[in-house]
């Protein structure tokens, strides 16, 4: 066949109406980006403007408080969807108070519908997200135009260098110097947790992208290469960590779910669903036991590891009477690295240390509440005097590291209970903690992107710099 006569043919086809076979829209891979990224805002789990949603397939197509369908298999016109998405009418198209979708996605979506508006996986129930699996992240600016939050940072496995949470990646930097020898890209647009492998060759990272896409992966130190994503959430992952003896992984997510790994298959193990918010941290007990994790929910809830059931749940953060009353969020816990104690903190007065076994024993049951109320109960309390909310903790040794929004942070003594000193210095909230107990330094990292080396034996700081690519002379050392 000649070009010419191909050419005839087309010309043929057209004038007859005819197009040659295509692929179908596929929902999976072309229409749930769309919905995802400008519809989910307005129309999402917990949002639900006009009683429409779209996180998921099997809420896409049911009715909102007008009656009227979303979509209509075939019929594009009869499609409230469709309608809203391509009239020029700005007090009703959506996406509301945002640009208009462009033309080829407002045709993927009429084709779709009119292709039948068919569902190409298999639960209808599943978050879009889960549909999309990871993502593939760009490279990170050469340099940045400006300092990012500091979220997360980890001390390399011999201390000499520090990992700090970049904008798609993890910088590194020499902790003596400020100077930046390691740059580990295509990860996660916000780090929000950190975590090293006992042998120091793989790093553990939780982020994602607040609101739309959470990841927990696997990072290659030898190659800086992700090399693993052991799952995607439907919301930016906010906490992971290890187990004592390696063996699992934990993360917890915005969207208040927590899930467990195995290390060496990377299975999931189990999910939770048992938080009402974000979920804020998680940490494993000395024994491996237990996973606790602390919520916005102003909970603790405690896990037996192995199986992923519910053991018990602390709920000293919202204690309604006595002297340690109050109503806050849980923003950290830590269990101690050697004994079944919990340690946990957020907004209120107090980090509260507590043992879920005893917990356990007296939640007892609505036959005894009154009386239970009017017990102190076990739980200790250790006033931090923070001003702001405490957000970041560490228990090494004897030790209790505490972070806060008023820009401090704070070293407490297991034992006595008391303080040991404050480390004042920074000019915004502070997330990210790290400490070396072989050299006793202490790195911490701001909002601001300032980050900061301290000597815990004297409280003297002992460096600060910007995590800052391309802004490197920013650096001032009392060395």
């Amino acid at each position: 066949m000649t070009w010419k006569t191909f050419g005839a043919i087309l010309l043929l086809l057209s004038l007859l109406n005819i197009t040659p076979a295509q692929a179908d829209v596929s929902f999976s891979h072309e229409i749930a980006p769309i919905l995802l990224k400008r519809c989910t805002g307005c129309h999402g789990e917990r949002t639900n403007q006009g009683g429409y949603r779209a996180h998921n397939f099997q809420s896409l197509m049911k009715a909102g408080a007008s009656g009227l369908a979303p979509v209509v298999a075939g019929q594009p016109m009869a499609s409230a969807l469709f309608q809203r998405i391509m009239t020029k009418v700005e007090a009703i198209r959506m996406p509301k108070s945002d640009d208009p979708l462009s033309a080829a996605q407002i045709e993927l979506v009429r084709k779709w519908i009119a292709e039948g508006a068919k569902y190409d996986a298999a639960d209808r129930a599943a978050p879009l997200t889960s549909l999309l699996g990871p993502r593939d992240h760009p490279a990170s600016p050469t340099v940045y135009r400006a300092a990012v939050p500091v979220m997360a940072l980890a001390y390399l496995p011999g201390g000499k260098e520090i990992a700090v949470g970049g904008y798609y990646e993890v910088t590194v930097w020499k902790v003596e110097t400020g100077a930046l020898v390691k740059r580990w890209q295509h990860l996660p647009e916000r780090i929000q947790a950190m975590a090293f492998s006992k042998d120091g060759r793989t790093l553990l990272i939780g982020g994602g992208t607040p609101g739309e896409y959470g990841e927990v992966s696997l990072v290659d130190t030898t190659t800086g290469q992700r090399t693993k994503v052991l799952d995607t959430f439907n919301d930016i992952v906010l906490t992971a960590a290890f187990s004592p003896d390696g063996k699992r992984i934990a993360a917890g997510s915005a969207d208040a779910a927590v899930r467990v790994y195995d290390a060496s298959s990377h299975k999931r193990l189990w999910t939770a669903n048992v938080h009402s918010d974000w979920v804020t941290g998680v940490s494993f007990s000395f024994d491996g036991q237990f996973l606790a994790s602390s919520s916005r929910d102003m909970t603790v809830k405690v896990y037996e590891a192995e199986s992923g059931s519910l053991y018990t749940t602390y709920n000293g953060h919202n204690r309604q009477i006595g002297k340690y009353q109050g109503h806050a969020p849980v923003y950290a816990v830590q269990f101690a690295p050697d004994k079944l104690l919990a340690y946990s903190a957020g907004g209120g007065q107090w980090i509260q240390i507590w043992n879920p076994v005893q917990v356990k024993a007296e939640s007892g049951d609505a036959g005894d509440m009154e009386e239970r109320f009017a017990k102190a109960g076990h739980t200790q309390y250790i006033p931090h005097g923070f001003t702001k909310d405490a957000f970041g903790l560490l228990v090494r040794g004897n030790q209790i590291f505490a972070t806060s929004a008023d820009g401090q942070i704070k070293q407490f003594d297991t034992e006595t209970l008391s303080s040991v000193r404050t480390y004042s210095g920074h000019t915004d909230w502070v997330f990210a903690l790290d400490y070396d107990p072989i050299v006793h330094h202490l790195t911490t990292g701001a909002y601001n992107g300032e980050v900061r080396v301290w000597d815990t034996q004297t409280g003297m700081p002992l460096l600060s710099f910007l995590a800052q690519p391309g802004h490197e002379h920013k650096i001032a050392s009392s060395h």
